[in-house]
């Protein structure tokens, strides 16, 4: 018998937690941002348009969520779904009829509104996330389509007549009124902005992301590595449903009611503006997208008409001009005037640093006969 082999340890670099799908929240940034949004609408509420300006924020948190929303699924996903108004309108609906047919209270019918508008992306999705292209985009046009037409010919006690829902009640915080009732309404808007923006900032972080982004560039390859197609889209789908749905029952009880007006088509305008504006599929992008066209809108509301015509100017030339999106374009900006510098090459003659590695060691095989 010869004798055992030596064992034999194998080296590999460590894991680069950073570049890992699954890598750490930012607790620092994220504690920060939470603190500053929480003495935000108390600093506002002592100048002479806090309340504008608190509402105006309540909108963009709204706007914002659908936004991410729709982004996660076309940006990140590839599908080119247009039911995201329709999927707001169930959700705004679903705890319409609960709170003002029904008598529920606003805060428990609102939970119910995700669950519904889920239940709806399914029943959308099992026929149409096995098509591609074009046939995508005419079902869920279709689907806008028929929502449409039930909310304004449907039941009376959920068409309203064709008009909507118009005395819905509204949330209650017990004595709270005028500005102080604004600010609680504000920290609720917060507070589902918060939920949904780490959800999906989880989702595309995650190995769930990485097998969305390789089925959305290269499908075949993905399916050739085991990812289920349809069953990843499905997932990605009811997630972007569910924050969709949240918004719209908030927004429903937020104003009191819900009109048949929020399928107009100017509205799908204003979310695909934000998305390409900001920067389709990358994650702040539709924030950022969010808050230029809110603040378009009230900036040119005095010219009336011609409001969307120059929306339309002003997305045609960052069609042009910034394919990718604002976004992009200032991290670009960013990294290459106040990023930290990369590390320079070796000097002449010195050797490269060693990276760090970790020690694997091999089995211990036996010896053979000799």
């Amino acid at each position: 018998m010869s004798a055992a082999a030596a064992p034999v340890a194998a080296v590999r670099p460590k894991v680069d937690q950073d570049a890992a799908p699954w890598r750490r929240v930012p607790l620092v940034a994220v504690g920060g941002t939470v603190l500053a949004g929480i003495a935000l609408p108390l600093v506002l509420a002592r100048i002479s348009i806090g309340d504008y300006l608190i509402t105006l924020l309540i909108l963009f948190f709204m706007q914002a969520v659908v936004a991410q929303s729709w982004n996660l699924i076309m940006g990140y996903g590839g599908i080119y779904s247009f039911a995201q108004v329709a999927l707001f309108a169930v959700g705004g609906w679903t705890t319409a009829v609960l709170a003002h047919s029904l008598g529920w209270n606003p805060f428990i019918a609102m939970l119910f509104s995700p669950l519904v508008a889920l239940l709806a992306a399914v029943g959308i999705g099992l026929p149409t996330l096995r098509l591609r292209g074009v046939y995508v985009v005419l079902l869920t046009l279709a689907f806008h389509e028929l929502a449409r037409v039930f909310a304004v010919t449907g039941p009376r006690f959920i068409s309203g007549g064709g008009y909507g829902l118009v005395s819905v009640p509204t949330f209650s915080f017990g004595n709270a009124v005028g500005q102080q009732r604004t600010i609680y309404l504000y920290y609720l808007a917060m507070v589902i902005f918060g939920i949904a923006t780490f959800a999906i900032w989880r989702v595309i972080h995650s190995p769930l992301g990485v097998a969305v982004t390789a089925l959305r560039d290269s499908e075949t390859y993905a399916v050739s590595r085991g990812i289920n197609q349809f069953r990843i889209r499905m997932i990605l789908f009811a997630i972007s449903a569910f924050f969709t749905g949240l918004a719209g029952g908030y927004m429903t009880h937020y104003n009191g009611g819900i009109s048949t007006s929020v399928f107009d088509f100017p509205r799908l305008i204003d979310l695909l503006a934000m998305i390409v504006i900001g920067g389709w599929g990358t994650f702040a992008g539709p924030i950022l997208g969010a808050a230029i066209i809110i603040g378009l809108d009230q900036y040119l509301v005095a010219i009336g008409d011609y409001r969307a015509l120059f929306e339309g100017l002003i997305l045609a030339g960052i069609a042009v001009f910034a394919p990718q999106g604002l976004w992009p374009v200032l991290r670009k900006t960013y990294d290459r005037y106040l990023g930290p510098e990369p590390p320079g090459p070796p000097a002449p003659g010195l050797p490269a640093p060693a990276q760090a590695v970790e020690e694997i060691p091999e089995i211990q095989r036996g010896g053979g006969l000799s």
